[in-house]
């Protein structure tokens, strides 16, 4: 049977009923924040004609970080398909803000501190070689954090030099001006590069340095806990399909819980007949399994992509600076030429074609606007709509072989 065929007949009846799990990136904003950004990009015109609204968000009764809000989608008169039955979907936020902000450094000597650690790790232990056979764009992205503080230090270097050579002002005083001067103007290019988001990058490769060393405090028992979770939750009230979501470091954190639910009995029994399905966004995991201390995350994307259980959508875009893409999740670790190449199916979203040219000069010139790009409604339909593939009738298997096709 071809891995892109479903593995029973139910599965490729119109989805009624969907629970989503979504990961978030390295962002402190949590669940809140991104209860927002679906219900404001679902409540926009959607590229299918279809209608997707998003309810209240409710905390989880049994967990303080999880938080969960009703989706429901509806096809109009506009739609491809008028006629395709509603779908009522659950999302759940697999929250991690608070081990987020736990590593998120504040003080400028903590975040220089932590600069230091990324780049020795870099340097010594994944090598700048690797990264770059991996993806070449991602070693140049990891350099602009150190390109902004370089460029704040010798914009104020400039400045004070500048200062110096001023007549008007005594000799006595030029100093104090000058350092005055060059370090105001310092403090100023590094608030600039921090607006960029170059040191949320820094912040970005410091964890996942902790998670290569198996030093993320609080990681591994909430993988534990979310595991227990997705089981629960199917268990107490089934629906048609489970996709787990997650997008930028989110996508790291799939990897433990998709593998501890595909080797434990009860999600076995509840997936018979049905692969499962992950979706991932923006993904980064070479910056992770290159390390070399991270062995068990190295053995768990291997036992991943030969799954025959497992269906994997991994969608990255070559305008995205902050992503692999189109990278195999273990390029450059040595076990990739190793390892069968049935997952993930790769799809690269065609941005630049599902936005007006004149929105897209905007969106462009933002890269961090452009990491989330994911998660957006479009102008016009493209070969990636999150809003049809989370909510819509169409199940998950079948965006999977359409993305099989469209890459081949």
């Amino acid at each position: 049977m071809s891995p892109d065929r479903p593995t029973a007949l139910h599965s490729a009846a119109p989805i009624r009923r969907r629970r989503v799990h979504y990961f978030s990136g390295f962002d402190p904003r949590g669940a809140s924040h991104y209860h927002r950004l679906f219900r404001e990009q679902g409540a926009r015109p959607q590229p299918s004609g279809a209608l997707v609204n998003t309810g209240t968000r409710q905390r989880s009764d049994t967990d303080p970080h999880t938080h969960h809000w009703p989706v429901q989608w509806q096809a109009t008169a506009a739609s491809e398909d008028p006629a395709a039955p509603s779908v009522h979907t659950e999302q759940v936020f697999m929250g991690w803000d608070d081990i987020i902000r736990a590593h998120w450094s504040r003080h400028p000597l903590a975040l220089l501190r932590e600069m230091l650690a990324v780049y020795a790790a870099m340097l010594f232990e994944m090598g700048l070689g690797r990264l770059r056979r991996a993806h070449p764009t991602s070693l140049l992205t990891c350099l602009l954090p150190l390109a902004g503080v370089l460029g704040a230090l010798l914009a104020g270097a400039g400045v004070a030099w500048a200062a110096m050579a001023v007549d008007a002002v005594p000799a006595s005083l030029r100093a104090a001006l000058a350092a005055g001067l060059g370090l105001l103007t310092a403090r100023f290019v590094l608030g600039q590069a921090d607006q960029l988001g170059l040191f949320w990058l820094t912040r970005i490769h410091g964890f996942v340095r902790h998670m290569g060393r198996g030093s993320a405090t609080g990681l591994e028992t909430r993988t534990q806990t979310w595991i227990e979770q997705v089981i629960a939750q199917q268990q107490a009230d089934p629906v048609d399909e489970v996709v787990l979501a997650g997008h930028s470091v989110g996508t790291l954190l799939t990897v433990g819980v998709v593998d501890g639910l595909l080797q434990d009995p009860r999600w076995q029994a509840l997936q018979t007949g049905r692969r499962t399905a992950v979706l991932t966004m923006g993904q980064c995991y070479p910056a992770l399994a290159l390390l070399p201390r991270a062995t068990a995350f190295r053995a768990a994307l291997a036992r991943l992509v030969a799954h025959p259980q497992l269906a994997w959508l991994d969608v990255t875009a070559l305008i995205d600076p902050l992503c692999f893409y189109r990278t195999h999740p273990l390029a450059s670790t040595g076990a990739a030429a190793a390892a069968p190449s049935a997952m993930p199916v790769q799809l690269a979203a065609r941005f630049f074609q599902m936005y007006e040219p004149r929105r897209w000069a905007v969106i462009r010139r933002d890269k961090v606007q452009v990491h989330f790009l994911y998660l957006m409604t479009p102008d016009r339909a493209g070969n990636f709509d999150l809003y049809t593939l989370l909510y819509g009738p169409q199940p998950f298997e079948s965006h999977l072989a359409q993305a099989r096709r469209t890459a081949r």
